[in-house]
């Protein structure tokens, strides 16, 4: 924790889930490792600025974007010129009425349609709309079901629709474990066929070594 700025270390030592406060330091740690790979900053202690909307950035620096999502086991980061977002989420069990609070009406359809599955497609479409607010970087400025995000099972496609003019957002879905969904949002079509995997021992011993 010694290699970041102070103010960062002082944010991570107020978790009081010791977990949540490692999951913070590993995601920290990953996109300095990132920027400092990519040659935009000389070290780690560097500061990053957040929007008033509380998303993280690199002052200064107009064309490199990231976004940032941890749960449970895995701490996940996606980086772009442009816009980006990316959540992941570990399946747990819920009451799935939810869905009827906070997503449109084809999404309750495309959840409820499959009874044996309805779980995983109730995650399946939190993340991907996760990563479209993060992305946008409003918050719940925007509201849940303001927009739709359209599978179709038959061919595996993701249509984005929005009561906005601006639709010209992409989206992919990444199998990173069992019980897990993983979505990424952003600007361009050009996503990673995989998705590079690094260990906590690794990660450290770029960043110490």
């Amino acid at each position: 924790m010694g290699l970041l700025p102070l103010e960062k270390q002082s944010k991570l030592r107020q978790f009081k889930d010791i977990e949540d406060s490692m999951r913070g330091l590993i995601a920290e740690m990953l996109i300095r490792n990132i920027i400092k790979q990519k040659n935009l900053r000389n070290d780690y202690q560097f500061k990053l600025a957040t929007t008033t909307f509380g998303k993280p950035y690199l002052p200064d620096v107009e064309n490199f974007k990231f976004n940032l999502s941890h749960s449970e086991d895995w701490v996940v980061c996606a980086v772009d010129e442009n816009q980006i977002g990316i959540d992941i989420e570990k399946e747990k069990l819920l009451d799935l009425q939810i869905a009827y609070q906070f997503f449109t009406k084809k999404e309750c359809d495309y959840i409820f349609s499959l009874k044996n599955h309805q779980m995983q497609r109730f995650f399946e479409i939190w993340t991907l709309k996760e990563s479209y607010i993060k992305a946008v970087g409003l918050g719940l400025t925007i509201p849940l079901d303001s927009f739709s995000i359209i599978l179709d099972s038959n061919d595996s496609t993701i249509r984005f629709e929005s009561e906005s003019n601006d639709t010209a957002f992409y989206f992919k879905q990444y199998t990173i474990d069992t019980f897990y969904k993983l979505a990424v949002c952003a600007r361009g079509d050009h996503f990673p066929t995989e998705i590079k995997q690094l260990n906590v021992d690794d990660l450290v011993s770029k960043i110490i070594g």
